[in-house]
């Protein structure tokens, strides 16, 4: 598990460094905004733990940044402060997560387990390079974000919403089309579509003929 702890207070950048690896997390520390955005865009993270006063670029920022091209990461943001407009902030830029200082180090561990497991509950592990997000409806193969059509993403969960299960062509087109006109976009010409975006040549999308099609996968 790879963290991206940015907090400028070094004292406290230290004690959750030190705690954080000791609970067998890789931490990565900086402490200002400037070296955080270089660090983001250099390297892959599984959380992110930002304080919101920074140097350089703030942490609400940071986390605008962070969203404008990964939403599956959980963020936790960490703050002296709690006016209710950094709150909103933080929460409409993206954050997951707030806890307020001083906080007991146990504190964080819970936030952190919390959140993780909640954040994996709508990750699917298709395979070792292919994972969707089923809350944000988002595909990513080695780490790049797929681009999805509408219909190509509701095919795709209710698809993974029943894992290796048969779902019936009436329910398919039913929810994917949702009262629009199906005979313009065939559902097979659907499902060949998002076949070709798993590039990675393994077959995942099944179908039952007559029946329907489902998704396996052994993950």
């Amino acid at each position: 598990m790879k963290v991206l702890l940015i907090e400028d207070d070094i004292q406290l950048n230290t004690t959750i460094s030190n705690f954080l690896e000791s609970i067998s997390y890789n931490v990565i520390s900086t402490m200002d905004g400037e070296v955080a955005i270089n660090t983001i865009d250099n390297n892959i993270f599984n959380l992110f733990i930002i304080d919101i006063n920074i140097p350089k670029i703030n942490g609400l920022d940071i986390v605008k940044y962070i969203r404008q091209k990964d939403t599956m990461t959980p963020i936790i943001m960490i703050t002296a402060s709690m006016e209710l407009n950094n709150f909103q902030k933080a929460f409409k830029n993206g954050c997951d997560e707030y806890i307020k200082k001083p906080f007991f180090l146990e504190e964080l561990e819970i936030r952190i387990n919390n959140l993780l497991e909640k954040t994996q509950n709508n990750i699917i592990h298709i395979s070792d390079t292919i994972i969707y997000d089923m809350e944000y409806e988002e595909l990513k193969i080695d780490d790049k974000i797929i681009k999805l059509r509408k219909k190509e993403r509701k095919f795709l969960t209710i698809l993974l919403q029943n894992i290796n299960h048969t779902v019936d062509i009436d329910t398919l087109q039913n929810y994917i089309w949702d009262n629009e006109i199906r005979e313009v976009y065939p559902l097979r010409q659907l499902v060949s579509e998002l076949r070709n975006k798993f590039t990675t040549g393994e077959k995942f999308i099944f179908a039952d003929i007559g029946i329907g099609y489902r998704f396996e996968t052994k993950k």
